[in-house]
């Protein structure tokens, strides 16, 4: 049992060690300490509020909660996190990327949330999976896995992709299969265009045919789409036969005449 008669206290250095714990710890923290420290050393509850200029039931209603909640008692309950305990570890983030028959299965963060993309839906997958990467969400090996082209491959588009928007995702081919932007009409001027250039010039192009169909009609293609339908067409092994066709046409209308 504690002698209290031996112990000597010094009132000075009381308000000196009082006022530093006031600076570190805050005088509504400090207070707390003593009001704890004196009722582990059998203080009565109504000499503890007494001493310490506070009501009695706020000194029982700590005391409750201090064996109750530990050592965040001591802090005001409205901070919501404490400057004197270690930080609680936050488990890291993660991510992870799973290629099924049907989907892919993107997890998202600690609670086993995830986002679900049907495969056939090839360009969604490919916006969100090179986004996540681009936001060092998932690596290079598993993107490349999961989409079936090489690193350097999906370092180009995921490039492209911060770049030029989604629109560098689109795949031109598809772009080029699209008959309604090459209907009927479309495709009869551009054999009228692709003709008369070969018997003029002897020669014509994708950027040429494009730049002549805008001004002569006033459509707007891309010369990839044009090439595309030219060699569907089969109109490039004109060419060749179209020129000499014609002139043993001119010979032949020669002799006849």
């Amino acid at each position: 049992m504690l002698n209290y008669q031996n112990i000597y206290f010094s009132e000075n250095l009381s308000k000196n060690r009082i006022d530093l714990a006031y600076k570190t710890f805050g005088k509504a923290v400090t207070k707390r300490v003593i009001c704890f420290v004196l009722f582990l050393l059998g203080a009565r509850r109504s000499f503890i509020a007494e001493y310490l200029d506070i009501p009695v039931d706020t000194v029982k209603s700590f005391l409750k909660r201090i064996f109750k909640d530990g050592l965040t008692a001591f802090e005001d309950r409205r901070y919501k996190s404490s400057s004197f305990l270690p930080l609680k570890k936050e488990k890291p983030f993660k991510t992870s990327l799973a290629v099924q028959e049907d989907r892919i299965i993107i997890g998202i963060g600690n609670k086993n949330q995830q986002i679900q993309i049907p495969r056939k839906n090839v360009l969604q997958s490919r916006v969100v999976i090179l986004t996540m990467l681009n936001n060092n969400l998932l690596t290079f090996d598993e993107v490349s896995k999961a989409l079936g082209f090489s690193q350097s491959y999906i370092q180009k588009i995921s490039k492209n992709l911060q770049e030029e928007d989604v629109y560098s995702l689109l795949d031109k081919r598809r772009g080029q299969q699209q008959e309604y932007r090459f209907s009927p009409e479309v495709k009869s001027e551009l054999i009228q265009q692709f003709v008369f250039d070969i018997v003029t010039e002897g020669a014509t192009s994708g950027v040429r045919l494009g730049l002549e169909l805008e001004e002569r009609c006033n459509f707007r293609l891309s010369a990839r789409s044009i090439r595309y339908h030219v060699n569907k067409l089969g109109l490039n092994r004109l060419k060749q036969s179209l020129p000499s066709l014609l002139e043993g046409l001119k010979k032949n209308s020669g002799k006849l005449s």
